[in-house]
């Protein structure tokens, strides 16, 4: 870690410019978007790849570099957070009806199908996570720290707790994870 004004070299890539004052960058492997699974096994097309990934982009992170959740679990919620933000991060936004359209074009659609998969998507993890949920949408939805929801260390102990249980269940539910035998994510 370096401090704010310093600038961290590794390798030939500044990681001082990326993102922003509080960001922390470092590189890891990360999963090649690239791949194409045809091509398996060619040196030319590796499953991972070196990226640069802020360290502070969310509470998963955090819970990942500590080794305090599993791969399967941080893709669950990577998952779960794609999800919430297709929807608009807390849910589809009211219409004004009173406004008329505009010269040209139709009345607005309601929503798009991508939120509407997404809401049906929502809707199965709340069934699967049950109480879980809230705890779910305020660290992988909103992005905010567990120190931010409760004082105590009991309780933030508690809540980190949930949140693995709860990204194992949904673990389970995407099937990065089958039965706690975590399968090979490609």
């Amino acid at each position: 870690m370096t401090r704010r004004g310093t600038k961290k070299k590794t390798g030939t890539i500044d990681l001082s410019i990326i993102g922003h004052a509080r960001a922390i960058p470092e590189l890891c492997e990360i999963d090649n978007p690239l791949y194409n699974s045809a091509h398996d096994g060619q040196a030319w097309n590796p499953k991972k790849t070196l990226g640069v990934r802020n360290m502070r982009e969310s509470a998963l992170v955090v819970l990942e570099q500590r080794k305090l959740i599993d791969e399967a679990q941080a893709k669950a919620g990577e998952r779960f957070r794609r999800i919430w933000e297709a929807l608009g991060g807390s849910g589809a936004g009211s219409f004004d009806y009173s406004r008329e359209p505009v010269d040209g074009g139709g009345p607005r659609s309601a929503l798009s199908d991508r939120q509407l998969q997404a809401g049906i998507d929502l809707a199965d993890c709340q069934r699967v996570l049950g109480i879980g949920y809230d705890v779910m949408v305020k660290v992988a939805g909103e992005g905010r720290a567990i120190s931010e929801l409760a004082q105590s260390k009991n309780l933030q102990r508690a809540y980190v707790e949930m949140l693995k249980q709860g990204l194992t269940a949904l673990a389970i539910h995407f099937g990065y994870e089958n039965r706690g035998n975590v399968r090979k994510i490609a």
